[in-house]
């Protein structure tokens, strides 16, 4: 792949997902990290995405409106799926038969639906792939009303919001860009981070799943602070900044 190629391929990924780190782009593409970290470079000085601390975010000015189509959402997915499996696997194992609970709209979140077959817990989701697979597995599923983003199939805006004050939930379970020591969870849009933080304060317990590239990753909105969260991500070597934050779980990818 030419080098122009390439970095047209990682404003892709980065607008599709909001944001991306340099291991993910590493171990997409097959290229060293110094080669990772030059294409952002160049691709911040062209005005295309913003460098940050482990990656790079989208710029908003240029995604406003923006539609990621099915090829980018599968490359989106495609992320450290046998890390996000394990986590969400291990997630689905923290509800109870009597559990009300809150899903996000996220890829590792959206796995959980396939270890929840027969649950009797209720949810509650934003997210219309995950409804309908909850449905699909015979679970008690709601989903809330508002505007559908076609970048996401999630459901955002005032509506929800509102909705969301009148829910008192056990547990929640959220996706997040970036984690960060100092800026706590974020993610790159506005109406998706005043969703999760509306969400967030509704649990009892809230967990953000994140797969260990979303460390020290910082997106553009703090939707929560790491005291207010318990994470659940995959062990490895990336999170040791973290290691001494009490309120994390590394499950061992199998």
């Amino acid at each position: 792949m030419l080098t122009e190629e390439r970095q047209e391929e990682i404003v892709r990924i980065v607008n599709a997902g909001g944001a991306a780190s340099v291991q993910e782009l590493v171990d997409y593409f097959h290229i060293s990290e110094a080669t990772v970290r030059r294409d952002l470079t160049v691709l911040q000085q062209a005005g295309r995405l913003r460098r940050v601390h482990g990656g790079a975010t989208a710029i908003p000015s240029d995604t406003a409106g923006y539609e990621a189509n099915m090829e980018e959402l599968e490359i989106k997915y495609a992320f450290h799926l046998p890390e996000k499996r394990r986590i969400a696997q291990y997630a689905a194992g923290q509800i109870g038969p009597a559990d009300f609970v809150y899903l996000d709209a996220g890829s590792t979140v959206e796995q959980m639906a396939d270890f929840l077959s027969g649950s009797t817990a209720t949810f509650v989701t934003n997210s219309l792939p995950l409804a309908q697979k909850l449905a699909r597995n015979g679970c008690q599923v709601r989903i809330l009303a508002g505007h559908v983003k076609g970048t996401t199939s999630s459901v955002v805006g005032s509506e929800v919001i509102q909705l969301l004050r009148r829910y008192h939930f056990t547990k929640g379970f959220f996706g997040a860009n970036g984690l960060s020591l100092h800026e706590g969870c974020t993610t790159p849009d506005i109406e998706e981070a005043a969703t999760k933080e509306a969400a967030v304060v509704r649990c009892n317990t809230a967990y953000i799943l994140a797969d260990a590239s979303k460390f020290g990753l910082a997106s553009h909105i703090t939707f929560a602070e790491l005291p207010d969260v318990t994470i659940i991500t995959a062990k490895s070597e990336r999170i040791q900044d973290f290691s001494s934050y009490q309120q994390l779980t590394e499950v061992h990818v199998l």
